[in-house]
């Protein structure tokens, strides 16, 4: 039996028993009703999401819960109303910091601490990479003159000479 049929079979015991046992007096069908009713009450209700899971080191859990889509036309149209309600304001809060925060930057700029906190910085890296250049320069200096020579002083045996 497909899914929408059994919906339908319900409803409809539902109905009868509602109808034979209230208004008829059946107390037979009543409980019928009453214990169908039940069950489609009970498996409407969203099931809890469980998962099991072992943590390693520097993992974490984020537990939330997201309600269920608005089931009627009336209330899916109120929930986009206001998902672009919500989107519009957090771009207008984004547009303000943005300005606030290229204000605070500009007026930093203008400032003579942040002048100085630049030009000591950039003297700092001039500084830095005039000490990385001296020690490439000794680097390659030693390399010409003779870092790699051999037991007798030169890199090489002259013509005459056999190496050993």
């Amino acid at each position: 039996m497909a899914k929408g049929s059994f919906e339908r079979w319900t409803r409809q015991l539902v109905r009868r028993g509602i109808q034979e046992g209230l208004i008829e007096g059946s107390d037979a069908w009543l409980s019928i009703a009453a214990v169908v009713w039940l069950y489609r009450f009970l498996s409407r209700r969203p099931r809890p999401q469980v998962s099991v899971a072992r943590l390693r080191v520097g993992e974490s859990v984020v537990v939330s819960h997201v309600p269920p889509p608005p089931r009627s036309r009336r209330a899916r149209k109120k929930a986009s109303r206001e998902a672009a309600k919500r989107e519009a304001r957090e771009a207008d809060e984004r547009v303000r910091r943005d300005a606030r925060e290229a204000k605070q930057q500009a007026k930093r700029e203008k400032s003579r601490r942040y002048a100085r906190e630049l030009a000591k910085a950039a003297e700092a890296q001039a500084a830095a990479q005039a000490r990385q250049a001296r020690k490439a320069a000794r680097a390659r200096g030693r390399r010409r003159s003779g870092a790699g020579e051999g037991p007798n002083g030169r890199d090489r045996p002259e013509e005459g000479e056999e190496s050993a």
